[in-house]
């Protein structure tokens, strides 16, 4: 849409264009392609005229109506007044500022049409200080108003009528700009008239003509858009009823969800929005999104709270609300940034469901609600008073930044707490609570039943109730110690403090891959490159297979997995991120990412972790989807083991824990006997994807037995070892050994023993068969 669109602040005029106003839609009409023709004529004055199919198809899309008598009066002169009336429905212009004028009253049925047409910019007064509603509207101020309105360039060639002469100086662009673009014709004598006032009839058919210029419109319900392919809309499309879906289509322009649609929903799938998207309409079943992408979201539904659902690959960069507000965003779609406007009324509710990278809060005493998700970053900025967050007990914040008096209330948790106001509390304590350095190291906070103290080391000090927050080094220090991870760890940093940091390494196509490096540098996403070379990443660049942006130290960014395809399970599901600072040192972090779209296999990928000394084996499944447990399943009823040669039994507490996370199912053992021989099962339909496909039954097809890794030199699970020097250990049992490099592991596809000793034949590894040592 064009400039104009980016003032509007309200919903859409709810004044009558004239008298005796026809409002009804046809929503019978479900037709992919609209036709007017077959639409009854609702007038009896229209019968053979030549505007009665333009005057039918705006007429039962609520844009226009009649008068008394189901008439219509094409041939009348229309008003200043209803002339604007008419463009502010069509084009769905929203309400502004106040404006006075000499003969404008405020219980005048025009009054908000006329002061919404001049907050637009596309309608003025007169030097008198009169806006003259009642007048008639000439030919050359039409003209005037659809070019301001739809903001046309001016034209190389100018057509000349007889009477050229007798145009304003104010209208001769306009005049020129709306005749080359088809939208305003002369008459067939030559000339054009400019004084001559529009009729009802000519000024419906420059209505018809003008939305054409400025994209589709779509009031009938119905689905429009190819069933394959993807169409694409050079200009905007208006979506102004419910029970629309749009499909496979490309936008180049603005989308607008008008304020017609009332509180039904309206549905996209695969559709890419370049410009802005308004939404005005829609209520609690709302607006559904599916495998879509869109740049900017603004909700402004004055009528009520719009629910919207992200679905499927859907990705959003971010969504301005400036009204009630339900957010949705479903496993596999993304949202980077929400913004809670300052034109949010007061007490406002607004609801995020899912994973959000970014909320800021701008808005005054305004409800935020997290029933269910995750929030990388909260932050209430320093006007958003008396703000409260409700966090359910499922769902959590990584990071809260209070610059406003703020109540945080639930279950959830909150990772980091930097506080930068007086009067916050907390119902649940957070891990950390910091002073931010906007408020003195005495600010109070309140914690559950007790107040506490900022000290000036920025952690809350000891106190009754809530108790005391740790040091956040040594809360990780020490949940790291007693939770045991065999799985492969991360590479070390190349140089000192050099690291990334990424919330969620496992994603489907389409959710952005979020991340924060500690250092200024330049980060490339790439499969199956040679990340320690740079040159190598380059020519991926080069030839579209990698992506880079660069990075500032501690600011959050993020690629784009939405292009993500033709790739198949397991080989090259795994990415990379990487970032080199300016002295060429790098850091890598494996990424996951899945496509949806895809069939769960049938046989999952199943992984050994062997135990360390007095450790427990853990064992995983991997599947090429997303996955949750089933409706009916828990997760002690989804694996069944075999031990020796015995039957196949349910894996019960008492055998172990079996956790369901991303793509996997994880088992950690209670106890296992040393040199005992076992197999696993997963039960059919034990896990299902986002859309419904469950799992097949799957066992492993070979006893596996457990062995023990006893360190000797060096001892511990993690050490240095000089080039040269010797590590030496012992085994439970008869097993082959491999020394990998973690590079290799991380950026190799390594997933049955070949791809072990694939490595070994490069020499870029070691191996073993070794007998148990005593």
């Amino acid at each position: 849409m064009k400039k104009w669109v980016n003032i509007f602040t309200a919903g859409m005029l709810a004044t009558s264009i004239w008298a005796s106003p026809i409002l009804a839609a046809d929503s019978s009409h479900h037709a992919t392609k609209e036709d007017s023709s077959t639409t009854s004529q609702p007038y009896g004055d229209m019968a053979n005229h030549w505007a009665t199919d333009n005057v039918t198809k705006w007429s039962h899309r609520g844009v226009v109506s009649g008068v008394e008598n189901a008439r219509f009066e094409p041939n009348r002169p229309i008003t200043r007044s209803e002339w604007a009336a008419l463009l502010n429905r069509a084009f769905q212009i929203q309400p502004g500022q106040a404006v006075s004028f000499t003969d404008v009253n405020k219980d005048d049925w025009f009054a908000p049409t006329v002061t919404d047409a001049v907050y637009a910019g596309y309608m003025k007064g007169f030097e008198d200080g009169s806006f003259r509603p009642t007048q008639g509207l000439s030919r050359e101020e039409a003209a005037v108003t659809v070019n301001q309105l739809l903001q046309i360039p001016s034209s190389d060639t100018n057509k000349t009528f007889k009477d050229s002469a007798s145009l304003h100086n104010w209208s001769q662009k306009a005049v020129n700009a709306v005749v080359a673009a088809g939208i305003i014709e002369g008459y067939q004598n030559g000339t054009f008239q400019p004084k001559k006032s529009l009729t009802r009839a000519e000024a419906v058919t420059i209505l018809d003509r003008a939305v054409d210029h400025f994209g589709a419109w779509y009031g009938e319900s119905g689905t429009y858009g190819p069933s394959t392919g993807l169409a694409k809309q050079a200009g905007n499309v208006v979506i102004n009823t419910t029970g629309i879906t749009l499909q496979n289509t490309e936008i180049a322009g603005d989308l607008i969800i008008g304020k017609a649609v009332g509180k039904g929903d309206v549905f996209l799938k695969n559709v890419k929005v370049h410009g802005q998207t308004y939404v005005y309409g829609g209520g609690e079943n709302g607006l559904h999104l599916n495998n879509s992408v869109l740049v900017s979201i603004i909700v402004n539904n004055v009528d009520g709270t719009v629910r919207l659902v992200a679905e499927g690959a859907t990705s959003i960069s971010e969504i301005k609300i400036k009204t009630g507000a339900a957010l949705d965003v479903s496993q596999g779609a993304s949202v980077n940034r929400v913004t809670l406007t300052n034109e949010l009324p007061t007490k406002s509710n607004v609801s995020l469901t899912g994973y959000f990278h970014t909320v800021n809060v701008e808005a005054f005493a305004t409800n935020v609600n997290i029933p269910n998700g995750q929030i990388d970053m909260l932050n209430v900025a320093d006007n958003a008073k008396g703000t409260t967050i409700d966090i359910a007990k499922e769902s959590s914040i990584l990071s809260l930044v209070l610059h406003a008096a703020a109540k945080v209330i639930g279950l959830g948790s909150v990772d980091k707490a930097i506080v930068n106001a007086e009067n916050v509390s907390f119902q649940t304590k957070p891990k950390t609570v910091t002073n931010g350095g906007k408020v003195s190291s005495n600010v109070k906070v309140t914690i559950g039943n007790s107040t506490n103290t900022l000290g000036s080391q920025g952690t809350t000090s000891s106190g009754g109730g809530g108790g005391s927050s740790s040091n956040s080094n040594e809360s990780d220090k020490s949940k790291n110690k007693d939770k045991k991870d065999n799985t492969p760890q991360t590479r070390e940093n190349n140089s000192g403090d050099f690291e990334i940091s990424v919330p969620k390494k496992v994603v489907a196509v389409g959710e952005a891959v979020y991340f924060t490096s500690s250092r200024d540098g330049v980060a490339y996403f790439s499969n199956n490159i040679d990340i320690g070379s740079i040159t190598s990443l380059e020519l991926g660049v080069e030839s579209g297979k990698v992506q880079k942006i660069e990075v500032e130290a501690n600011k959050t960014v993020s690629f784009s997995t939405y292009a993500i395809n033709n790739y198949e399970y397991p080989r090259n599901f795994e990415f990379n991120l990487t970032v080199y600072d300016k002295n060429n040192n790098y850091v890598n972090e494996g990424i996951t990412v899945f496509d949806e779209n895809k069939t769960i296999v049938e046989n999952p990928i199943f992984l050994h972790y062997p135990a360390w000394e007095n450790e427990l084996d853990k064992f995983s499944f991997n599947y090429n989807r997303l996955i949750t447990v089933n409706k009916g399943k828990t997760t002690n009823n989804i694996v069944q083991w075999a031990i020796g040669d015995g039957p196949f039994l349910p894996f019960t507490e008492k055998d172990g824990e079996v956790e369901v996370k991303d793509n996997k199912i994880i088992v950690s053992t209670k106890s296992l006997e040393d040199r005992v021989k076992y197999k696993f099962q997963i039960v059919a339909d034990a896990v299902v994807t986002r859309n419904g496909e469950a799992n097949k039954e799957y066992y492993t097809t070979e006893f596996r037995k457990t062995v023990r890794i006893t360190m000797i030199q060096p001892s511990g699970e993690a050490f240095n070892v000089k080039k040269g020097g010797d590590i030496t250990f012992s085994l439970s049992d008869v097993a082959k050994v491999y020394l990998i490099n973690t590079f290799d592991w991380e950026s190799q596809s390594i997933v049955w023993e070949s791809d072990f000793n694939d490595l070994v034949a490069e020499n870029r590894g070691k191996r073993e068969l070794l007998r148990m040592m005593k």
